[in-house]
């Protein structure tokens, strides 16, 4: 090897290991930022040394997997949260759930049965009536505020979606216009695939990637972004069932996973479910306690009216203003005198025990509710396992070890250091060969 040559490895061998010891604090300094893939820097040996590459240490199958896994993830999670949010609605037991207050309805009626000439026991009886349908109307007030805001938490996430959706679409752009395998090709990816993840969680969707590294996101068949454009996605309430869809023709875009799904499924299905039966309850005390009063005589003398109005959650009230009203007698006046022997306040009081009463109704809706919560956990709490294994491998293959970037900037030092010990004893070696050469003898 000549002397110019040697001149020419050691500054190779110094350019490459400048550029490895670059890329090794890059990855030491981008530990902690989301999205981050690794860097390494192969090598190519010739006449001296050569980067051929800065490979991004990113496996494709587990990124796919984790969009897969985590859309899952982020739908069970809002499906748990929902169901929470109902079950707070239902604080049982307590003394503030609707149980406390209807022990206390079949206790204020079995009171006016004892003695059903006290005026007291029976504006008892209404206090208690108006404590039930106060609370009823404003656990179903509490149900339609979960869904309306669950409907503006979509709206929201929408909106990021779209922008998402637009920033990938450049990206594909700025990635298809820049070299491969470089620092600036490989930071555009990493912010490309952080992004696709945070789109994942969103909608769930398709993720492709074609020949020219441009990423296409499809969701039910329908294409959000594509190698330079992307589309925009839209809220819409049809018949009182709401959805997502294309803003370009307003055609249903299906979501089966992410968070949007869980909005959805939590607006659509899960609160109105819990409503309905909520309603049932209500529909119960309504039907079963007016049946009982129509056929009996107030303290008046006069035939029962309805106590209940309404046979809905949010529509109940009590028909009755005065105590006197309750028709607590079976036995109709006779000779104008009227009859107090409180039989049907004692019928009503029994309802508590009343097969497919408010109370058994109410009670299998706490039960079915707390087991709904219970199973909703589990599940988002499994996938979470699922979710982080794919993770933890994930970050084996492309996270920065701290400790192992540490090494690799060691040695790239100390190789820098020996190339440059190179170059300075082929400058010696000249110096020597210039400045003595032909001086002999003088």
């Amino acid at each position: 090897m000549s002397t110019w040559s040697g001149i020419s490895t050691a500054l190779s061998a110094l350019r490459t290991q400048r550029v490895a010891i670059e890329v090794a604090g890059q990855n030491i300094a981008n530990v902690n930022t989301p999205g981050y893939a690794r860097q390494r820097v192969d090598m190519t040996a010739g006449i001296g040394v050569d980067v051929s590459a800065i490979s991004r240490l990113h496996n494709a199958i587990l990124g796919d997997r984790s969009r897969t896994e985590g859309a899952q993830l982020q739908d069970l999670s809002m499906a748990s949260a929902a169901l929470t949010e109902i079950e707070a609605v239902f604080p049982e037991p307590s003394s503030y759930g609707l149980q406390t207050k209807l022990d206390g309805l079949w206790s204020s009626f079995a009171d006016v049965a004892r003695e059903p000439d006290d005026s007291g026991a029976r504006v008892q009886v209404l206090a208690q009536a108006n404590s039930i349908t106060d609370w009823l109307n404003n656990a179903a007030t509490e149900l339609t505020e979960i869904t309306a805001n669950h409907t503006a938490g979509l709206t929201n996430l929408v909106k990021m979606v779209n922008g998402y959706a637009e920033q990938l679409a450049q990206l594909n752009v700025a990635i298809s216009q820049s070299v491969e395998n470089t620092q600036t090709a490989n930071s555009l990816l990493d912010q490309r695939s952080h992004i696709a993840d945070q789109l994942a969680n969103a909608v769930g969707g398709t993720y492709l990637t074609n020949d020219a590294n441009q990423l296409s996101v499809t969701i039910g068949g329908g294409t959000l972004v594509g190698p330079s454009t992307s589309a925009t996605l839209q809220v819409a309430s049809v018949g009182g069932t709401t959805s997502l869809q294309w803003a370009s023709d307003s055609a249903t875009a299906t979501v089966s996973s992410g968070t949007a799904n869980g909005y959805l499924t939590a607006i659509n299905t899960t609160v109105d479910s819990w409503n309905t039966t909520l309603d049932t309850v209500a529909s119960a005390l309504t039907t079963q306690v007016n049946a009982v009063q129509t056929t009996g005589f107030d303290r008046d003398g006069n035939a029962g009216n309805n106590l209940f109005t309404g046979t809905t959650a949010s529509t109940i009230s009590v028909a009755l203003t005065d105590g006197d009203d309750i028709a607590a007698s079976a036995i109709a006046p006779a000779a104008g005198v009227v009859s107090l022997d409180g039989s049907k306040a004692d019928a009503m009081a029994a309802l508590a025990m009343a097969t497919n009463g408010p109370d058994e109704l109410y009670q299998d809706l706490v039960v079915s509710l707390g087991f709904a919560v219970q199973a909703a956990d589990r599940s988002a709490e499994t996938q979470q396992s699922l979710s982080s294994s794919i993770t933890s491998q994930i970050d084996a293959e492309s996270g920065v070890s701290i400790d192992e970037e540490m090494a690799n900037l060691l040695a790239y030092q100390r190789a820098y250091e020996a190339a440059a010990r190179v170059l300075t004893a082929i400058d010696a070696v000249l110096e020597t060969l210039i400045n003595r050469t032909g001086v002999v003898g003088r």
